[in-house]
């Protein structure tokens, strides 16, 4: 005769069959549910911060929308110019000094210094004191751009290189007073590649020739430029350096991260350069690295606002990168769309503030 079950056993196991539909009914929708982590930037509870953008003005707009979003940016002088063409330093400092005062917190800025009269006997006294002077001003961080290496030459026809002895000092004063060096140095590879063969990002040097390095004669290549960089962080191992554009080997991430075991003072950021880590080809590989690297990455965007733009585009730019880092789903682009690189948590933390505070230091203040 079988054992009649008590009252006490029914709905016991009756909850126990409903939990197990209900586990077995969400298993499905499990990867949807991971696709919409962290889907909305404004969800954040910390400060992210941008730190590399070129905001020479002030934005009122701008200001009120990284209030509600809650990011703050770096705002960057760059010393442009090539040949004799008229410096527009003196107005973008200006210009940057006056916005950064009026944000509400919400930028700080980095200075510069015009390399191409390097040879004038009191350039390094000058350039160093111009730095001294704005940091005096609130400039937390020092650029150097690109045409030292690629544009600007003595005299006698050799190239400016970033290890000139002419600019040692104006390094070891960034060190001294604990401030950063922010470096573009080189360019995407196409700049060195045969333009008939339609390189990767060959049509910007259809467009700004003046940067295509392919056949000039006493160019330095890519990597003595690089090469030139790193000895400087030998040079200065006290000097934080963060390297835009994943310093500048965007296109190689084995020899990013050589360079990220080789100097301890290196840091990248990934200002224009996202692009180049969502193809389904890289997408594992790159997430693999900003895991790897997660304390040495830093986000930025390269975005540049003039007088006269008058709808930012900015926090768009924020939220949809946002997602690419932060998320495993479709997310739209101008054509078509990538899927997201779905980074944890941990990691987003440490790209979008925790480094910025250790590798630009002031920039919480």
């Amino acid at each position: 005769m079988r054992a009649r079950r008590s009252r006490r056993d029914e709905p016991q196991n009756s909850d126990k069959m409903k939990a197990m539909m209900t586990r077995r009914d969400l298993l499905p929708s499990i990867p949807a549910l991971m696709a919409v982590r962290s889907l909305k930037g404004a969800d954040v509870v910390y400060q992210r911060f941008d730190t590399h953008t070129h905001i020479h003005n002030y934005f009122p707009d701008m200001i009120d929308a990284l209030e509600k979003s809650n990011f703050k940016c770096l705002s960057i002088c760059d010393s442009r110019e090539i040949g004799d063409e008229k410096s527009t330093l003196p107005e973008m400092t200006e210009g940057t000094i006056a916005a950064v005062k009026q944000s509400r917190g919400r930028l700080a800025w980095g200075t510069t210094f015009d390399p191409r009269n390097f040879e004038d006997k009191d350039f390094t006294s000058r350039a160093i004191a111009r730095v001294k002077e704005h940091f005096g001003q609130g400039a937390i961080a020092v650029k150097i751009w690109k045409n030292i290496g690629m544009a600007i030459r003595s005299q006698k026809g050799a190239y400016l290189l970033p290890d000139n002895p002419r600019l040692l000092p104006i390094y070891e004063t960034i060190q001294r007073e604990g401030k950063t060096l922010i470096s573009h140095l080189a360019d995407l590879n196409a700049a060195w590649m045969d333009p008939t063969g339609n390189p990767v990002g060959g049509k910007y040097y259809q467009d700004h020739p003046e940067w295509r390095m392919f056949g000039k004669a006493g160019a330095p290549s890519k990597e003595a430029i690089l090469n030139a960089r790193d000895r400087v962080m030998t040079k200065y191992p006290k000097l934080r350096v963060v390297g835009c554009h994943i310093g500048s080997n965007e296109q190689d991430l084995d020899l990013v991260a050589r360079r990220l075991d080789t100097y301890p003072n290196f840091a990248v950021d990934l200002a224009s350069r996202i692009r180049y880590l969502t193809p389904d080809s890289q997408r594992a590989k790159a997430r693999e690295f900003l895991i790897k690297y997660q304390d040495r990455i830093i986000y930025g965007t390269d975005f540049n606002m003039v007088a006269g733009d008058k709808a930012p585009g900015l926090p768009g730019k924020h939220e949809q990168e946002w997602k690419i880092l932060a998320t495993n789903g479709a997310v739209p682009e101008k054509k078509g769309s990538t899927r997201g690189l779905d980074l944890p948590d941990s990691v987003l933390k440490k790209i979008f503030h925790d480094n910025a505070a250790r590798w630009i230091q002031g920039i919480e203040s």
